[in-house]
């Protein structure tokens, strides 16, 4: 956040520097301002301009309070990574800069053209100020951070999973090297606790090979991992291996990131979905739009190799082994909660089944297995909270709107209740 401010900071001392040469050189005096009025206004606005950044930083700290209270804070981030909030900072701690160098500068002959410009810089100022309140306001709904959170996550399993799915069987996966196998060696982690954020695959998978051995990584991509915590088991040799490399493989970090981890942007949007759906929210109607946002995820994750988590050399021995998400952990992780929380919700379960019905029917059977067994568990939630027959009849009916928009997608008619 401090990057934009200080860089604009130092450029409004160079652009004064050069406006009041040129200043003095053409000797413009378009505005007729004497030194007592242009201290006078540009003093004004100085102090102004202060008290402006202070109250554009207090909004913008109760607006992130009352949207990690009311959604999740795991919005922070984003909302302060936002470039709009950053140049429209450092807009303001330029214009600021700009007026202070130029107050101690208001002596005959008056800097004309500086002072012109300090004018219009504020009026702009204003201008930024007022477009940036509503999109504070706009950015800040939950179908706003949903959507934009869902384009971050579909952006990442597209980055990725790059390899579409193909066949109709899952892949076998010879592991037996593995299995029951004490590792020779294990690596823990030495340094500052945190998340594991990424690691490069293809640089270990280079280590392994040159050491004629195989290297495993523990945690999973957005684990935590604290010092001491088993980090890499080696497998085969590798007594040549150096410790310090394999450290410096890894990248950890305060907070997981969607660009690595696209199982968090499911995490972003169940948490805002559940949060709706608690009994001091009770806003069922949120946790639909976070279920649209899931349905549009899941149609992408599902027809992608998600890989066996492994990697081999070009003469086919194995090098690397690491954790990675299947499609029952993309599943479940979008589904099992909100399913949960909101199984008394006639919009949330209807919005589910429609999910459901219409993943089924999009995606290659090898899919289908999981969302059956989830199609079963909402059946049985619709026993346990829907006792009046007729409102279970109504409840298990699959809408796209939640309540209000009941169309069957197989053949495009209403249907009645």
């Amino acid at each position: 956040m401090w990057i934009m401010p200080l860089g604009m900071g130092a450029l409004a001392m160079f652009v004064h520097k050069m406006v009041w040469e040129f200043d003095l050189w053409a000797r413009w005096d378009g505005l007729g301002y004497t030194p007592d009025g242009a201290r006078a206004i540009v003093g004004a606005i100085t102090s102004s301009m202060l008290t402006f950044i202070v109250f554009f930083l207090s909004i913008l700290f109760l607006a992130v309070q009352l949207a990690a209270t009311q959604l999740t804070p795991r919005v922070i981030a984003d909302v302060f990574n936002r470039p709009v909030g950053k140049i429209s900072l450092g807009i303001f701690v330029f214009t600021y800069l700009f007026s202070v160098a130029l107050q101690g500068r208001s002596v005959d002959p008056v800097p004309q053209l500086a002072l012109l410009l300090v004018i219009v810089f504020t009026v702009a100022c204003i201008g930024v100020f007022l477009f940036l309140i509503g999109y504070m306001a706009n950015s800040l709904q939950p179908i706003s951070i949903v959507t934009r959170v869902a384009a971050e996550g579909a952006g990442a399993i597209e980055a990725i999973y790059s390899a579409r799915l193909t066949g109709s069987e899952e892949i076998e996966v010879d592991d037996t090297f593995l299995r029951g196998v004490q590792p020779p060696a294990t690596i823990p982690y030495r340094g500052k606790p945190g998340v594991f954020l990424a690691f490069d695959a293809q640089g270990l998978a280079e280590m392994a090979r040159k050491n004629g051995c195989v290297i495993r990584i523990v945690p999973q991509v957005g684990r935590f991992v604290g010092e001491g915590d088993p980090l890499f088991h080696v497998y085969g040799g590798g007594e040549t291996l150096r410790e310090r490399e394999l450290q410096q493989s890894v990248a950890l970090g305060p907070e997981r990131m969607i660009q690595q981890d696209p199982t968090f942007a499911f995490r972003i949007i169940v948490d805002i979905a559940i949060r709706a759906l608690s009994p001091a929210v009770n806003d069922p109607t949120t946790a639909v739009q976070c279920i649209d946002q899931i349905h549009r995820l899941l149609p992408i994750v599902g027809r992608k190799d998600l890989g066996d988590g492994r990697i081999r050399s070009q003469e086919g021995h194995l090098r690397l082994v690491f954790p990675t998400p299947n499609w029952e952990d993309f599943v479940l992780l979008g589904v099992s909660e909100i399913r949960m929380y909101g199984a008394s919700s006639m919009q949330v379960v209807r919005r589910l089944r429609a999910m459901l019905e219409n993943l089924t029917e999009l995606l290659p059977p090898r899919r289908h297995r999981f969302l059956h067994e989830q199609m079963i568990l909402l059946d049985a939630a619709l026993q346990r909270y829907f006792l009046d027959p007729e409102d279970r009849k109504a409840a298990g009916l699959a809408d796209y709107a939640g309540i209000g928009g009941v169309v069957d997608p197989r053949s495009g008619t209403d249907k009645k209740i």
